[in-house]
């Protein structure tokens, strides 16, 4: 869809609006960012969401549009700068939740591409010498060469096997390799594309646009949450932190009273084990970056819990260029399902396509006997077989289940996102935080504020993308003046485990859609972890404090200011719009359980509905894990995937 001159018009200015440019440093429109936005937009499978950007800048450069907005009679291009500035802050401090949101998704699509593009030809970017930022590292010249073979599909086509698996993640992956090693025949179909070490070279633009869900610019329906998720082969566990808790004893027990009574069992302690033995967990990769060390020393300071991180790496590099494997180790230490599971698959025989997306399950008799699938090309794939495992998330999994027919009042309900919001601080000190291990200390200080619930305390590598998520913008200087403090810039993360839970729904054609909201329960949590937080960067020494929030929700440290910062946090407000959340553990959406009257699936992973349709992604979880789910992923997937080799043996 190609953009009117008026759309292209409202556009430019809008981008050139949040990031101007000034000093030497060029504009949004001087970086190409408009036409970036637009291909972002059409990455977006919904056609109704597409139509309504579309529709938003169609009506956007009018003189009624701009007036509401309070610019007055004028177009919005033909306004000044401030005035500009003006109307948008209008859309953002809007009491209709929907401005907001409009608000939001133009804030994050100009300003992200603006720190993400390169310069001319690939160049790097003005932009990122600005803020002081070391940009992408470049691929790995020692790389070694992929190892997997996908089969190829160059027309219509039909497989058999024993088991399909779609989906080839934490979940997808750990079961396609439990099954290949007890002699089945395996086909794994994955939606994504093949990337590995020799592929990866730090850029967040290449990296958001291949190997993340729409791109990385997906979330729920008014934006309240952005949803980061992997849409590659390996899935999440090709571009996560590493990060590899088991499942906690609490959540087990928890798990087993909804009716599956294996997760308080020796039957998913030895799934566990055997998972955290194939990915090599360990804590002896946990040297901390300096962004590490102040939350380290913030924590030390106040007396609360301090850990280092369990991590799925061997040979990690952990220094200054171990931060960017959010978009793919380069020198093969991830521990993926790539490096494990489906490469133990491959060697078994089992057969492995990417960019096909499954669209239903062949149903025959009341039993899954194959899936029906279609290349990016636009091939048709028919794969029959013995038993199908659903295993592509925990947002596509329930889309996929209803596009094959199933009905389960369950199925899309009690997703739960594990919301992440951020509190930032400013340091005398240089900390570059896009540099060292991903993660390697944590704090649970809060995270048993109401029984199993309340939140973590997690640090990440942060590149320019993380900042412009979940920081303010005021105005356009303030927000570059922000951006230029990256290198001292160190961002604690508050993980809500969330109790209250959200859901999945189905547009016509197929497609999800994500609706959530935060409970005033779970709130609660939130607003005392934000203030836990601040409490930690004041205890390191930091001399500017500021959160998510859309207005500027501020301070340095002195007597009394912390309170009046969560004063101004509550005046801000915490819902759509108002602070900022990501989800980087989307989970429970088609969860396990004891009937069909509270769970999609029966304790084996089954769906109630379909014989021989098993699901073994996150979707399973019977509530939130409460820790960076993964390893509780794997274990799910490994122990389902066993009772399908034993039944189908």
């Amino acid at each position: 869809m190609e953009l009117s001159p008026r759309q292209r018009r409202s556009l430019d200015a809008i981008c050139d609006t949040f990031a101007p440019g000034s000093n030497g440093t060029p504009s949004a429109t001087g970086m190409g960012v408009p036409a970036v936005v637009w291909e972002a937009v059409a990455m977006n499978p919904r056609e109704a969401e597409r139509k309504q950007v579309a529709q938003l800048l169609s009506l956007w450069d009018t003189h009624l549009l701009t007036a509401l907005g309070g610019g007055g009679l004028s177009r919005f291009s033909e306004l000044s700068p401030q005035r500009r500035e003006r109307v948008l802050l209008n859309w953002c401090d809007s009491r209709m939740p929907q401005r907001r949101s409009a608000f939001q998704a133009l804030r994050k699509a100009a300003l992200l591409f603006y720190y993400m593009v390169p310069g001319p030809n690939g160049d790097r970017s003005p932009v990122w010498d600005a803020i002081g930022y070391a940009g992408p590292l470049g691929k790995n010249p020692e790389a070694a060469p992929k190892a997997l073979r996908p089969l190829d599909v160059d027309g219509d086509t039909t497989l058999e096997c024993d088991v399909c698996v779609v989906g080839s993640g934490a979940g997808g992956g750990t079961a396609a390799g439990v099954l290949a090693a007890a002699g089945l025949d395996v086909v794994v179909l994955e939606s994504g594309g093949y990337y590995d070490d020799e592929d990866f070279d730090g850029g967040e633009l290449e990296g958001y646009g291949r190997m993340y869900m729409y791109g990385g610019g997906a979330a729920t329906h008014d934006q309240s949450v952005g949803l980061l998720a992997g849409s590659c082969l390996g899935g999440g566990t090709t571009v996560n932190y590493t990060t590899s808790f088991r499942t906690p004893d609490d959540v087990r027990e928890e798990w087993a009273s909804h009716g599956v009574p294996a997760f308080a069992s020796e039957e998913y302690g030895a799934s566990l084990d055997a998972v955290c033995d194939r990915l090599g967990v360990n804590q002896e990769h946990n040297a901390p970056s300096a962004r590490e060390q102040v939350l380290q020393r913030g924590l030390a300071e106040l007396g609360w819990h301090a850990d280092f991180m369990p991590r799925n790496v061997r040979g990690c590099e952990q220094g200054e260029k171990c931060g960017y494997c959010n978009y793919g180790c380069r020198f093969g230490a991830k521990q993926s399902t790539v490096k494990t599971w489906l490469a133990d698959a491959h060697t078994a025989g089992t057969r492995i396509l990417v960019n096909t997306r499954a669209e239903k399950v062949v149903v025959e008799g009341g039993a899954a006997r194959g899936v029906e699938a279609h290349t990016a090309d636009g091939h048709r794939v028919t794969v029959r077989a013995r038993a199908v495992v659903a295993a592509c998330g925990a947002i596509h999994t329930p889309a996929f289940l209803r596009r094959s027919g199933l009905e389960n009042q369950n199925i899309g309900k009690h997703l739960r996102l594990h919301p992440a919001t951020v509190i930032w601080g400013v340091f005398d000190e240089e900390v570059r935080p896009w540099e060292g291990t991903m993660q390697a200390i944590y704090s649970d200080q809060h995270r048993y504020m109401d029984g199993g619930y309340g939140v973590k305390y997690e640090t990440a590598a942060i590149h320019p993308s993380l900042l412009v998520v979940f920081s303010p913008w005021r105005g356009s200087r303030e927000h570059f003046r922000m951006m230029e403090a990256l290198p001292n810039s160190v961002p604690i993360g508050v993980l809500l485990r969330d109790r209250d839970a959200g859901e999945v729904r189905v547009d016509r054609a197929g497609h999800p859609i994500v609706r959530y909201k935060l409970s005033d329960y779970d709130m609660g949590h939130v607003r005392r972890g934000v203030e836990g937080a601040a409490q930690i960067h004041e205890a390191a020494g930091a001399q500017h404090i500021f959160s998510s929030h859309s207005r500027d929700v501020a301070y340095r440290p002195g007597n009394g200011r912390r309170e009046q910062f969560i004063r101004d946090a509550d005046a801000c407000g915490w819902n759509a719009g108002h602070c900022t959340y990501g989800s980087f553990h989307i989970m429970g959406s088609a969860r396990m359980g004891g009937s069909p009257e509270t769970s999609a699936c029966n304790p084996r992973g089954e769906t109630w509905e379909v014989r021989d349709l098993y699901v073994c992604d996150a979707s399973a979880f019977p509530t939130a894990s409460g820790v960076n789910p993964m390893i509780s992923i794997e274990s799910i997937a490994h122990m389902n995937a066993t009772g399908i080799a034993d039944t189908l043996r």
